[in-house]
């Protein structure tokens, strides 16, 4: 009861540190979340101006593709971007980012079918908030929610091996190091890296509706860790962006628990030190261990006690020993459950959402058999509804259990083999459990062929993606796209296209490829672009768990074979085509084409060459491992 009760320490201590440490200044208008009516015919942006007053919003179209878009001037969105994906709706896609961070603008572009007509959507103010409003249902299927924990799963042979690499110099500091006051420039450039931003038409010349940015590191991250600190007798991790975790491991020899922060980047000042934690003999440190993955040490002998607890607006993160918590602190803003729903999504994976009446503070821990989430806030559920909403899940083992005094604990046990993903709405009022079957494994229904393969070249038809200097990036993609199926058919591989030739098939068309072909895996090729032209580089997107190892394989010879670029990482993220696909799917990214010399080299017969070459030669030696 005592540890239970204790466990609030955190909502003070990060609702009071959130607002020291912000960035954002209190004369702008915050932009919060983002919601549907149940028409599915509105959108709400909520949002809250100093002086209540109106915004100035004027809607401006583009065309190829079709779009509108409107500017929200001296704003500052609140958590990372919003992006929504409709199926089977005029309206296509909807972004709300961060479209510029000095000055503060958030930019809402609503993508529309080429059809479809700009004057059906109306923009309106209500009570200070902002309300989009379409003519025709829009059947949203785009993620409201941001991943805040997941599983990470290689091998078993190698995963504890892995786990151990920690190779960095140490420097032991007995007072951890606080920057509060960044560099004002690479703040900037970090919130740019951050938000996924729409890009400008400066040049009369039309790109794509939203490309991610990075920044001058050359490296693209979900969350800028900036402070480290040991306080309360926890670890405070503090930053900008998107805070998120992976299981957490158990080392011995010394005993350590190390927990992994994916998409994120160390500010210089913290990374590779070891601050003690009081007098406990105890440390924490936080190294860059990967291009764009964090990686937390903390040296205990009391490994499984450690709880990471988030802050609702996904700033900050604070780790600590549950026998430690002080009961000084007691949390003043209380929420309720009072929505349950369950979706299956695939053959291998179901979710379970629950809604909360406000902001919620959530810890999680996770054991080789079992899944916990700690509703650190809230007080009350209704039992029969929950109940009811299990009834018709895959995920009737799930447990809620009320807490007194200080909240409600969700439990689901697991086998070995599951995977989880635990994910919150950008307004702190709603989490939704995923969780996963095995990998899937190759079909191989052919035993003549060595394997099969869907290829998408990105974009097409009158979708001409990024362009620069005239350059499309739908011809590039193309190019490199069919180079890759005439090697890979010269090897025996069975190849489908989604495009050979310059059409346009919508996302769902190319997903539908591949429910249709049920290939062993499915790979999108594109070329990336951003605001700032000296950014380049490769990436690899992934984003269901079972399509990891596919990403590194190819990722790998994609910087082995080109080692003249920059190498931007793997990033976990929810493109339609690879959300949708179920067999292991990947995004490549090969360049910039917003970097001028990158551009000229993706233009030549013998640069496209290397990259087909290198992502053929990927796809083989994952499909070989599979046999």
């Amino acid at each position: 009861m005592k540890r239970l009760i204790l466990t609030v320490l955190f909502l003070i201590i990060s609702f009071v540190i959130n607002l020291a440490g912000a960035v954002q200044a209190e004369d702008v208008l915050k932009i919060n979340s983002v919601h549907f009516d149940n028409s599915d015919k509105l959108i709400f942006i909520s949002a809250s101006a100093p002086d209540g007053g109106k915004m100035d919003i004027k809607t401006n179209t583009l065309k190829q593709p079709n779009r509108v878009y409107f500017d929200i001037e001296n704003a500052i969105l609140t958590g990372s971007k919003r992006d929504f994906v409709f199926e089977r709706s005029p309206v296509m896609e909807i972004v709300v980012s961060q479209n510029t961070t000095s000055p503060p603008v958030v930019r809402v572009v609503i993508t529309l079918e080429e059809s479809a007509s700009a004057s059906d959507i109306k923009v309106l103010q209500i009570d200070g908030n902002i309300v989009i409003k379409y003519n025709d249902k829009l059947n949203v299927t785009g993620n409201y929610f941001r991943t805040i924990f997941r599983d990470f799963r290689k091998s078993t042979n190698d995963y504890y091996e892995y786990l151990k690499i920690y190779s960095q110099q140490i420097e032991r500091n007995t007072i951890p190091i606080v920057k509060p006051d960044t560099d004002k420039k690479l703040l900037e450039e970090i919130q740019t890296s951050i938000q996924n931003t729409t890009l400008a038409n400066t040049d009369g010349i039309n790109y794509d509706t939203v490309k991610k940015t990075g920044i001058n590191t050359n490296l693209k991250t979900g969350y800028y860790l900036k402070l480290v600190k040991y306080q309360n007798n926890g670890v405070l991790i503090q930053g900008l962006g998107q805070a998120q975790i992976e299981a957490p491991a158990f080392l011995s020899n010394p005993s350590r628990v190390v927990i992994d922060m994916p998409n994120t980047y160390v500010d210089p000042s913290v990374r590779n030190k070891e601050f003690l934690m009081g007098n406990t003999g105890e440390t924490v440190k936080i190294g860059q261990f990967e291009v764009n993955k964090a990686r937390i040490v903390i040296t205990t002998n009391q490994t499984s006690k450690y709880l990471p607890i988030f802050s609702p607006d996904n700033q900050s993160l604070f780790i600590i020993n549950t026998d430690k918590l002080s009961s000084a602190y007691i949390s003043q803003t209380k929420t309720n459950i009072n929505g349950y729903f369950n979706k299956r999504i695939d053959r291998y994976t179901n979710e379970f959402v629950l809604s909360f009446t406000k902001p919620v503070v959530v810890g999680i821990r996770r054991n080789p058999d079992s899944f916990t989430a700690y509703f650190l806030n809230a007080v009350s559920y209704n039992e029969q509804e929950f109940r009811n909403a299990l009834s018709q899940a895959g995920l009737k083992d799930v447990k809620l259990s009320l807490m007194s005094n200080i909240g409600i604990r969700m439990t689901c046990p697991l086998s070995r083999d599951k995977v989880i993903r635990f994910d919150e709405s950008p307004d702190g009022k709603a989490v939704k459990l995923v969780v996963s079957s095995p990998t899937p494994t190759p079909i191989f229904r052919n035993k003549k062929q060595k394997g099969s393969v869907v290829l998408d070249a990105g974009h097409g038809g009158t979708d001409y993606g990024a362009i620069r200097a005239g350059i499309n990036e739908k011809d590039i993609t193309l190019d490199v796209t069919k180079m890759v199926e005439a090697i890979l058919q010269e090897k025996g591989y069975k190849v489908y296209m989604t495009r050979s030739d310059d059409s346009g098939p919508s996302l769902q068309e190319r997903v539908d490829v591949c429910e249709d072909k049920k290939p062993d895996i499915f790979v999108s090729i594109h070329v990336n672009s951003s605001v700032k032209n000296d950014i380049y580089g490769i990436e690899t997107h992934w984003y269901h768990d079972y399509s990891l190892e596919l990403a590194q394989i190819v990722h790998k010879h994609l910087i082995k074979n080109i080692p003249s670029t920059k190498d931007r990482g793997l990033f976990q993220s929810k493109f339609y085509v690879i959300n949708h696909t179920t067999v292991p799917a990947i995004l490549v990214e090969m360049g910039f084409i917003s970097n001028d010399a990158e551009r000229a080299k993706l233009v030549t017969e013998k640069h496209k060459q290397q990259i087909a070459k290198s992502i053929a030669e990927g796809i083989v030696e994952y499909i070989s491992s599979k046999k």
